[in-house]
């Protein structure tokens, strides 16, 4: 299997933990809330921030590789102009559901992000 391109693993258990050699994100596999869907939670964070989540059935290890293995350089950049100091602004919750907001200092580009927790449909 191919390595893991820009992603370094910090620690294996109880939770699978990886760096960004590039950008300092974490990716982390830990054990989700017994009130959540699925048992296990992969989450890519930038700057302490959930940028994607999905959900497991058991400690899958390999899929979560494989998921890194396609996001080797998360970051938060704006879509509508070249700054990269994206900030993330105030909580949504919907429910169970929680969600926030991306806002660019610059050009004033606002933006929900992707629900992040929550049952997955």
């Amino acid at each position: 299997m191919p390595r893991i391109t820009n992603w370094r693993r910090e620690s294996r258990s109880p939770t699978l933990a990886y760096r960004n050699t590039e950008t300092g994100a974490r990716a982390v596999l830990h054990r989700a809330p017994d009130s959540y869907r699925y048992k296990w939670r992969g989450v890519i964070l930038v700057d302490g921030y959930p940028v994607w989540s999905r959900g497991y059935e058991t400690k899958d290890a390999t899929s979560f590789r494989d998921e890194l293995r396609e996001r080797p350089v998360p970051d938060l950049s704006c879509p509508e102009c070249p700054n990269n100091d994206v900030r993330v602004g105030e909580k949504a919750a919907d429910g169970a559901k929680v969600q926030r907001w991306y806002d660019c200092p610059d050009c004033g580009y606002e933006a929900p992000s992707r629900i992040v927790y929550g049952p997955e449909r």
